[in-house]
């Protein structure tokens, strides 16, 4: 459930700040690398380009994702903005494996037949380091944001930085190193098999991902019996909350998916209001056990 105790209409602001900061970045960086990738032909800067299709896509998505919920407009959609999030991830995962396949396929026809690292790895290397400051700068606001609250939205957004981050540093690392060494024949194969091991270990892990995000977009209307298990807690918690707007439930694969929009008095203590959101959660939970709850407050 949503940390209620912390500041989530600030931290989603600011999620949307870093979200916006990140898509300009990959946008510029995807821009300069297609044009190198384009001059030099390298494979671990497709790679990249790659990386950064991906990325841009889940910026965008999570600007857009964060944009409504401070306007409070998730529950505007019979799905809340889950939808849309699913889809957006998944394209971005289905367009990042689409192109790692490519990289890896280009790396094997080439690896019978490897060309000598260019000079315009220099101007790759500049490009990587500026891109990598940028992460950083992202990677300490995104921790600040961690610290005022937390939600799905802000979770995924650390998790993707993070990657971001890691995979900035390897690329720029193996792109000194085969700046470095250009002129021994060798070398040649290092980029090769560098992005081969990379490729298949990302298309592997892309998997599991790809799996959620399709089954978030083949969800279904929960059965009749289990909605009013929902109904039976909202029942038995019936004295914790003033005002009863609706519930919204769905099933996706395996998982559970219950939203309650609920209000309070104006008049009821803070300390108050947090219990009752947790019992009532408690007892959504024993009716319908590792479901996802979701409880928004309305007038």
């Amino acid at each position: 459930m949503t940390d209620y105790t912390g500041n989530i209409q600030e931290a989603l602001k600011k999620e949307q700040n870093v979200a916006l900061i990140q898509f300009v970045n990959e946008l510029i960086n995807l821009a300069v690398l297609i044009v190198l990738v384009a001059m030099s032909r390298s494979l671990i800067l497709m790679t990249g380009a790659v990386s950064s299709v991906s990325l841009l896509i889940q910026a965008w998505v999570v600007f857009i994702i964060s944009k409504r919920l401070v306007k409070n407009e998730s529950f505007e959609y019979d799905y809340g903005m889950g939808k849309f999030e699913s889809f957006g991830g998944f394209i971005a995962n289905l367009l990042m494996m689409v192109g790692l396949v490519a990289v890896l396929c280009s790396s094997v026809i080439v690896l019978f037949n490897p060309s000598e690292p260019s000079d315009i790895l220099l101007w790759a290397i500049i490009v990587k380091v500026m891109s990598a400051s940028i992460n950083i700068l992202m990677f300490y606001k995104q921790r600040k944001i961690n610290k005022m609250a937390s939600s799905m939205l802000i979770e995924a957004e650390d998790h993707v930085i993070r990657k971001n981050l890691v995979f900035d540093f390897i690329a720029l690392s193996a792109i000194i190193v085969l700046y470095i060494f250009r002129e021994i024949p060798i070398f040649a194969y290092f980029e090769l098999m560098l992005c081969i091991v990379y490729s298949i270990i990302m298309i592997i892990k892309l998997v599991h991902p790809l799996k959620i995000c399709a089954y978030d977009l083949l969800d279904k209307t929960l059965d009749e019996s289990l909605q009013l298990k929902v109904m039976k807690a909202m029942v038995k918690g019936e004295n914790l909350y003033e005002h009863f707007q609706t519930v919204r439930t769905r099933s996706s694969g395996q998982r559970v998916y219950i939203d309650l929009l609920i209000g309070f008095s104006d008049d009821k203590p803070f300390e108050e209001v947090i219990n009752a959101l947790n019992e009532l959660d408690s007892l959504v939970k024993q009716e319908i056990p590792n479901c996802v709850v979701s409880i928004v407050l309305t007038k």
